[in-house]
């Protein structure tokens, strides 16, 4: 496998695929469609993309998955009695339907994970993206 020669083509696909974080970042583009559901889907993400570029090349901050008003409202819908925080497993599905979670990927383990630690996990996560993309 050193010249890669006997890698097959679908094999030769994945690697390229995970190399560039590809299916994250369609994940990544498609929640964004669906948290804004703009008129013009494609306009939208055109000026995504070119925002991401613009972020690279001046080092600016990168678009956020999700306003920080949408990172609340989500935490709210896993912690529905306000208690201020949610569990690792409620963590852990959480960023595997946004799709900021491999799927072999292990979490450090603690019992609970508040509003705050759960908002910047997701953008530190998000941010990971942009940058490798």
């Amino acid at each position: 496998m050193e010249d890669g020669s006997s890698v097959s083509p679908e094999e030769k696909a994945r690697l390229y695929l995970k190399k560039h974080h590809i299916m994250e970042l369609l994940n990544l583009l498609t929640v964004q469609l669906l948290v804004h559901k703009p008129d013009k889907p494609r306009e939208f993400l055109l000026n995504l993309l070119a925002r991401i570029k613009i972020a690279k090349i001046t080092s600016v901050d990168f678009p956020y998955l999700m306003e920080d008003s949408n990172l609340n409202s989500m935490f709210e819908v896993m912690d529905p009695t306000n208690q201020g925080f949610i569990t690792n497993v409620q963590f852990r599905e959480a960023l595997h339907t946004l799709g900021l979670l491999s799927p072999n990927e292990e979490l450090s383990v603690e019992e609970i994970i508040t509003r705050e630690k759960f908002k910047q996990e997701v953008n530190k996560r998000t941010h990971k993206i942009w940058e490798d993309f």
